[in-house]
């Protein structure tokens, strides 16, 4: 009795078995279709496309809409950034060099003297809660906590971070470009508490800045800010050790 009902198990099990093959090849395609809406961020690049003029076509920026792309974009989790400024003032202008290594969560800045030789003026290590700053030779280093002080602020830099933190009504216009052949979004932003204008071109590929300006309000540039060097390789984790050799905890 018990080898009989044993077989009648079986064979059950290969009868469900079969009806369930059939339903799956015979049940209608329920996979969303193309024509469902879909945000309104870039499009992924299409292998069709192989020029960056013929991507900027294919995508549409403006001030309505500049936040929600903006928003899609992320910086690299590691990148190496040279950036070059300059600030006029009434008496003429400074130049500002700086480097920046990023890991995960560790950020370095380097303040660089706008010289021939670059000298190393100061290392800046940041943590998630605090500041390590030395200067080359020290064998100690001096620390604080961050609070909102970060490495973009060590850097002088304007990031697309400004643009999404923009009042909608701040945004004077925005489209897609090419900065020295790079696909980039342009943003065009009003200060309203000191009547300074911003202007961004920042990276649809990493999210960096390309090239920042702020003009006063006559309209002169009196800050501005170029990426003179990007690496979105790895970065080595020795290269955010103090002094004694240790590297900040996260």
């Amino acid at each position: 009795m018990k080898k009989h009902r044993t077989l009648f198990f079986f064979i059950s099990a290969i009868l469900l078995t079969f009806a369930l093959v059939l339903g799956l090849i015979l049940m209608p395609d329920m996979s969303p279709s193309l024509a469902d809406s879909v945000p309104e961020h870039p499009p992924k690049l299409n292998p069709a496309i192989n020029s960056e003029t013929e991507v900027l076509n294919a995508i549409s920026v403006d001030k309505t809409n500049v936040k929600s792309i903006i928003s899609a974009i992320s910086r690299p989790k590691e990148y190496f950034s040279e950036t070059k400024s300059t600030l006029s003032h009434s008496g003429g202008s400074a130049e500002y060099i700086r480097k920046k290594w990023v890991r995960e969560n560790l950020s370095r800045v380097d303040v660089i003297s706008p010289t021939a030789e670059q000298t190393v003026l100061t290392h800046y290590v940041y943590s998630p809660t605090t500041v390590y700053i030395w200067k080359p030779g020290d064998t100690i280093h001096y620390n604080t906590a961050r609070g909102d002080f970060d490495a973009d602020d060590t850097q002088m830099l304007m990031s697309y971070e400004d643009i999404l933190n923009a009042s909608d009504e701040n945004i004077v216009t925005a489209q897609n470009t090419l900065y020295d052949g790079v696909l980039c979004i342009y943003a065009e932003i009003k200060k309203p508490e000191s009547g300074y204008t911003e202007r961004y071109w920042v990276s649809t590929s990493t999210g960096l800045l390309l090239h920042g300006q702020t003009l006063n309000k006559e309209g002169s540039v009196i800050y501005s800010i170029s990426s003179t060097r990007i690496d979105i390789s790895p970065q080595d984790i020795s290269l955010f050790n103090l002094p004694d050799g240790s590297t900040p905890t996260v």
